[in-house]
């Protein structure tokens, strides 16, 4: 499989331009100019630790050992994994339905993360790795997003022994789909050109004070420019806080965007016998964001209802003090606590303090 994903990424790259479709090597401001294998590791990799609490970020709190072990005999053996909770509850909750219970619809982050989100950054750490001159840019890639999403599994699985279909549809089925989806030059121009997806990942920071790992994740925007009002753009921002709302451009770089929606803030555990899943809580978000050219420059959520909490990114590049353009990260609330920490361009993790 993996010899069949190289000769895909390989042969879409045989004399390709060095405009790239989503890594920007000239952007100097905001999330792209912080884009590189290593934050995306950081970023993919400590991803799911949002949708817990607390003990979530503590790095000391995981069972390293067991739950390498369980992801790994259940994405070895998909289809013993799949037969052993049943092939019907697997396709209603991981691959597709009609339904409307929360708990049967995983198969929507399945296709907007690990196809939409993952196959797009597929492409973007493969040219990040291209235009540095690394040999085989799509060897690079696949290794890169291999690594980060067999950890992000690794860090749900929740230090058990089970039968975990989750990590089968996500990493056998829908990982799979994006590596290829985005392999055609056809698809990559359409979302890159025509619906402007970009990778709006967080800042990580380490707290050393209790291993916190905090202000860390993956977050995809879209949007669509109107033919007939070329200064406003539907959009949506998605993760574990998403958000749908309207861009505006005032100027030829630079868009402020404004959405409303929904964040995870936390998750239920569902048992039946010895089968394991988790249906999100979901709780109310509004969205503030400014990015040039697409490129994230500070972004602002407020979640609330259940629990209030203010986040905001300020990302490197905004302002300078003696050659560094730092930026930072503030997160206050009932389930943030407070945390603060100084970002840095060419730093892919901080270090943060928590109270």
């Amino acid at each position: 499989m993996l010899i069949c994903l190289l000769v895909f990424g390989s042969s879409s790259s045989d004399g390709r331009q060095k405009d790239y479709y989503f890594y920007k090597p000239t952007q100097t401001l905001g999330s792209d100019a912080t884009f590189s294998p290593f934050s995306l590791l950081l970023n993919g990799s400590f991803d799911a630790m949002r949708i817990g609490g607390k003990r979530a970020h503590d790095l000391s709190s995981y069972d390293w050992g067991t739950d390498f072990r369980n992801v790994w005999n259940n994405v070895t053996n998909p289809i013993e994994s799949a037969r052993a909770y049943g092939w019907e509850n697997f396709r209603r909750q991981e691959l597709f339905n009609f339904s409307f219970n929360r708990s049967e619809l995983q198969f929507i982050p399945n296709v907007a993360d690990h196809v939409i989100g993952y196959g797009m950054q597929y492409v973007k750490v493969t040219e990040w790795y291209d235009y540095h001159g690394y040999p085989l840019p799509p060897v690079w890639g696949i290794t890169t997003s291999l690594v980060y999403q067999y950890v992000n599994e690794m860090i749900q699985n929740g230090g058990l022994m089970f039968t975990n279909v989750d990590c089968v549809a996500d990493y056998d089925i829908f990982n799979v789909l994006g590596y290829v989806l985005f392999s055609f030059d056809g698809v990559k121009r359409f979302f890159s050109k025509t619906l402007q997806l970009n990778d709006w990942s967080l800042q990580p920071l380490y707290v050393p004070r209790n291993y916190h790992v905090e202000n860390v994740g993956q977050q995809f925007m879209m949007r669509y420019t109107l033919p007939f009002a070329e200064n406003y753009a539907p959009f949506i921002c998605w993760g574990v806080n998403s958000v749908v709302g309207m861009s505006y451009k005032y100027d030829d770089a630079n868009r402020i965007s404004v959405g409303v929606g929904q964040a995870v803030a936390g998750t239920t555990l569902n048992c039946r016998g010895e089968f394991r899943s988790n249906t999100p809580n979901l709780d109310g978000a509004i969205g503030i964001f400014w990015d040039n050219d697409g490129s994230l420059l500070a972004g602002l959520y407020l979640t609330g209802r259940s629990s209030l909490n203010a986040q905001l990114n300020v990302y490197p590049g905004l302002v300078e003090f003696h050659g560094i353009r730092p930026g930072c990260y503030l997160g206050v609330g009932e389930r943030e606590g407070l945390v603060f920490g100084v970002t840095f361009m060419d730093i892919p993790i901080s270090l943060g303090v928590e109270r």
